[in-house]
């Protein structure tokens, strides 16, 4: 048996789901198991070092009270 993997837009996933309902458990199977291996950084949404190092200068300016650049917002 083969295995794929999709990316299918969630206006189109009823479809999808319809189209599965017509085959047997014989003819696919349906599993969540990823492949590590065969993923990369595209595959997912991530923060570069740069900004991560950004982030954590700004975390650490407001930690250590340095709050010009903030704005306070009452809810």
């Amino acid at each position: 048996m083969e295995t794929i993997t999709l990316k299918i837009n969630e206006s189109a996933f009823d479809k999808f789901q319809w189209l599965l309902s017509h085959f047997s458990k014989n003819e696919i199977d349906i599993v969540n198991e990823i492949d590590t291996a065969k993923l990369s950084t595209k595959d997912f949404d991530y923060v570069s070092n740069e900004t991560l190092s950004e982030l954590k200068t700004v975390s650490n300016d407001f930690k250590n009270g340095k709050r010009d650049d903030f704005e306070e917002y009452v809810l």
